[in-house]
């Protein structure tokens, strides 16, 4: 799948040259409503891997070790096969899941407690597993248009979650990287990729921190309307047989 400048559109993107990439990203999450779930799981593919080409980029310029030019659009960018593949390899690796473990527990516990909480005595133990809540509370919310909208405030919030545990593993391996980089050829410009990078995976922290309270905040507006609308269907479910 390759974006047309007509489907970067909704992001708010400009074709003109000269803006910083990654202020027209921003600036395209504005509107980042209008995308389809489609996109946005390609998004998640990609945004490890204009990460990735960016810093690589940035890496070579400060060493002198190599050229790598980025891409100035992200239109460009975006059908950049090193972008991709680097996305690709990103995604196929547990770093995701690694930088984001700990925050998506919370999540998943808070929706466990909260649905548990509107069972009240009708839980059962192998029912209360996460992947049999998980399957619970999605068969409602896709049953119930007021949590669907609900939803769309979480796919946002996600992708920048997912987006901000990618950027700090990433970075957490470019500032490993530089410094092999430094002592391996005595490189002096890679000590500024030590830096950068190690701010960087730094700023990610409570980023993240943030990002978790808005999900988890979304998730107990979805549990509040599930437990006035939907709590009959809760309890039948946790019903022992």
């Amino acid at each position: 799948m390759n974006f047309t400048y007509g489907q970067l559109q909704p992001l708010g993107v400009s074709s003109k040259a000269g803006t910083p990439i990654f202020l027209r990203c921003a600036l395209g999450f504005i509107r980042f409503f209008s995308l389809s779930l489609e996109t946005l799981k390609y998004l998640r593919l990609l945004v490890p891997g204009i990460i990735i080409v960016f810093f690589w980029s940035l890496l070579g310029k400060w060493t002198g070790d190599w050229k790598f030019d980025a891409p100035k659009s992200l239109s460009d960018l975006a059908k950049t096969l090193p972008a991709i593949i680097a996305g690709v390899i990103y995604y196929v690796t547990p770093l995701r899941d690694w930088a984001n473990r700990r925050n998506h527990a919370d999540v998943k516990l808070n929706i466990m407690h909260g649905i548990a909480d509107i069972a009240g005595d009708h839980t059962d133990q192998q029912k209360s597993e996460w992947s049999n809540i998980k399957m619970l509370f999605y068969r409602i919310v896709d049953s119930d248009e007021s949590l669907k909208i609900q939803s769309k405030r979480a796919y946002f919030n996600g992708l920048l979650w997912t987006s901000t545990a990618d950027l700090k593993a990433i970075s957490i391996l470019f500032s490993v990287y530089s410094i092999l980089h430094h002592f391996i050829f005595s490189s002096q410009g890679a000590l500024i990729g030590v830096v950068v990078f190690s701010l960087s995976a730094a700023a990610t922290w409570p980023i993240s921190w943030k990002l978790t309270a808005f999900h988890k905040e979304i998730s107990d507006g979805q549990i509040d309307t599930i437990r006035k609308f939907h709590s009959d269907k809760v309890k039948a479910y946790f019903k022992n047989d």
